[in-house]
């Protein structure tokens, strides 16, 4: 230190340099706290052999074990599956995430395989629904956004479902979960009538037929 150096200037200077080491250490402790939240994700995966649509055609719905998942229906989508061609056609489903709020973040790809067998009637008709040609793998392609909310199921009801998909598979989610608090979930909105219907608001779930003829691909 200087010899004479006014006390106001030394006061600045040590003011400035607290504060720089508050700041680096609240920093640190941010991302700390970052860091332990992202760690504590719960992952985990859920069973599915059944994929229901809201009577108002609005939210596909999804029966898991703990929770139960409302994904917005994209139009496109709708019409991909209700088309001639569902039948030729694979899903494969990435990973979904569950964000604080409690809304789903993932992508369906939903894929026609044997490029090379199709006729051109076919092939445009894929192409109307938002295919793309994929040559490389020998395949027309389509990705869909994942969006919607999950909800807390009041009792495992998944065992209820009829109508089931020839084959079950298993979606993956990682969920955002903090260590020092509980996070808030909704309780879904679906309920199961004493003669053993599924009902949102008093109107029926209503099965979709997703692909029946192929089984789903996660990945």
């Amino acid at each position: 230190m200087q010899k004479g150096m006014p006390r106001r200037a030394l006061l600045k200077g040590s003011v400035m340099a607290l504060g720089a080491l508050v700041a680096g250490s609240l920093g640190g402790c941010l991302t700390s706290q970052l860091y332990e939240s992202r760690a504590s994700n719960e992952v985990y995966t859920e069973t599915v052999s059944q994929f229901y649509i809201t009577a108002d055609a609005q939210s596909f719905v999804i029966l898991g074990k703990k929770y139960h998942y409302f994904v917005r229906v994209d139009p496109e989508l709708l019409k991909a599956i209700q088309s001639d061609l569902h039948g030729k056609m694979q899903a494969e489903f990435s990973q979904i995430l569950v964000n604080a709020g409690q809304n789903l973040d993932g992508n369906l790809l939903l894929r026609i395989p044997g490029l090379d067998q199709l006729d051109a009637r076919q092939v445009d008709e894929a192409k109307a629904l938002g295919f793309v040609v994929a040559t490389s793998q020998n395949a027309l392609l389509h990705r869909y956004a994942i969006r919607g909310s999950r909800f807390k199921s009041k009792r495992d009801i998944s065992a209820y479902q009829a109508n089931a998909l020839n084959s079950t598979y298993t979606l993956n989610f990682s969920a955002y979960r903090e260590k020092s608090k509980v996070g808030q979930v909704l309780l879904t909105p679906v309920t199961l009538t004493a003669d053993g219907v599924l009902t949102i608001l008093a109107l029926p779930l209503l099965p979709v037929a997703f692909m029946a003829a192929q089984p789903f691909r996660v990945k």
